[in-house]
């Protein structure tokens, strides 16, 4: 039942679903995350930063943690060690990363290129725990061959709990719109549940897809952006609930409450590198949002992070005066 029953699911994104804002999401409305992606070598490497992506608090639950690589027994001696140390709700296999630096290595999507080698790496990741595995992949490697359909059912065999499709190719990166009508098909070849993602930028679009491709649940990516509403607003959706825009100025309120949070945990330096694409996310579309962007990229501490932010709030507030 975990992926089933409309499910709204914040995707794994390397470099953005840290602990914050995946307890950011849950707050407003997200059914389950997903960690960063983790290497499965760096975990056997004993890599301290490596093990760190793999920690989650207990608030977050149901959470999964993702694992990239391409061995077999790597892939599940780490299943193994996240479970024995992290003990996540499930673990999700990454077959789907686009990015060459993923890619040249085997990892991420370049799975789609050797069945075989998929087919022993879920196998080997499901008997290696106790926890369900899940599978995230794309629709192919190239625009219009095709085979999300071949490699769900490899999943399903060797049994995989759920999966997970992203129906555009490794070569599409994230250009154009993505192929709905994949996880449609997917859905129709297999028996486990199926996970929608992709181009889910409004609650409209989580219910079209819902409607469009019969999926059991929705991952949600680049649509939580500086958005952590969103997974809310679908749930408002899905009931027949009109769901309300988010004012801009509680948009600010909510970016300087994850500013903060994020450098309780972290620290300035972090903070600094960090949150400044969050940010820009956040102020998107507001009044003042070029000024604001170039204050927060020209940031180099907190305090003129927050002051950027400040900025931001006291021309809006004298906006709404006026």
């Amino acid at each position: 039942m975990l992926f089933k029953n409309n499910k709204v699911i914040l995707a794994p994104m390397a470099g953005i679903t840290d602990p914050v804002f995946r307890c950011l999401c849950k707050e407003y409305g997200a059914d389950i995350v997903v960690s960063e992606m983790v290497s499965a070598d760096g975990i056997l490497y004993g890599s301290k930063a490596t093990i760190a992506l793999a920690e989650f608090q207990e608030q977050e639950r149901p959470i999964g943690v993702q694992l990239f690589g391409s061995d077999p027994d790597h892939l599940a001696r780490a299943a193994a060690f996240i479970q024995r140390n992290s003990n996540p709700d499930f673990i999700d296999l990454n077959s789907g990363c686009p990015v060459p630096k993923v890619v040249k290595k085997n990892g991420g999507s370049a799975l789609l290129q050797n069945a075989k080698l998929f087919e022993k790496i879920v196998s080997a990741m499901v008997k290696s725990v106790s926890i369900p595995v899940t599978v995230k992949i794309r629709s192919g490697w190239h625009k219009f061959n095709w085979v999300d359909v071949e490699f769900a059912q490899m999943a399903e065999a060797a049994g995989a709990s759920a999966v997970i499709v992203h129906p555009r190719s490794q070569t599409m990166g994230f250009s154009g719109h993505s192929y709905w009508e994949r996880i449609y098909e997917v859905k129709k070849s297999v028996g486990i549940p199926v996970i929608g993602n992709g181009d889910v930028l409004f609650p409209g679009d989580a219910l079209r897809m819902f409607d469009e491709t019969g999926c059991d649940s929705i991952m949600i990516g680049r649509g939580a952006y500086g958005n952590p509403w969103i997974f809310g607003q679908i749930k408002d959706a899905l009931n027949g609930i009109a769901y309300r825009d988010i004012p801009p100025l509680i948009k600010l309120e909510t970016a300087l409450k994850h500013l903060l949070e994020f450098a309780r945990q972290y620290g300035e330096r972090s903070t600094v590198r960090e949150m400044k694409k969050h940010l820009a996310w956040y102020i998107k579309g507001m009044t003042g949002a070029s000024a604001g962007r170039d204050l927060i990229f020209r940031s180099q501490t907190m305090e003129e992070l927050t002051g950027a932010l400040s900025t931001l709030m006291d021309s809006l507030k004298r906006e709404s005066i006026c």
